[in-house]
């Protein structure tokens, strides 16, 4: 299944991980995400490491993982879907995720609730995606 990865996911499960983190190893899951993703990560990169308590180190090594896990796609190829995205994208900020969610055809895995206020796309969040692969 091909999904598009919020942020939020991602510094949730660098703060606490849990058995959430089996989600982003299961090679069921292709994840992709604008360039977006990792501008959030990098400026978050200061509270994730105190709440944390991962090293620099850590978190570098960790951060490169992630990239080398998601395909991230330029946001060039799905520009095309970004007005369509901002009628339906609760938040500003996250345009580009709907837009690239429509570009290719696939869900948004974020725990953003607000999300789930607009029909257009469908949302998982994450005890969603980890009761559909019965990862418990």
């Amino acid at each position: 299944m091909q999904v598009i990865t919020d942020a939020n996911v991602l510094i949730a499960m660098l703060i606490k991980p849990g058995k959430p983190i089996d989600l982003f190893f299961d090679s069921r899951l292709s994840l992709f995400s604008p360039q977006l993703l990792f501008e959030e990560l990098r400026n978050n990169r200061r509270e994730i490491i105190k709440k944390s308590k991962l090293t620099i180190e850590e978190f570098d090594w960790l951060y490169s993982i992630l990239k080398n896990n998601i395909k991230i796609v330029p946001e060039e190829d799905f520009l095309g879907f970004r007005e369509q995205a901002e009628h339906i994208c609760p938040d500003p900020k996250d345009i580009v995720y709907f837009a690239l969610a429509l570009y290719l055809r696939c869900p948004i895995w974020s725990n953003e609730k607000q999300f789930k206020n607009q029909k257009e796309i469908i949302i998982y969040a994450t005890h969603e995606l980890m009761a559909a692969f019965e990862i418990f």
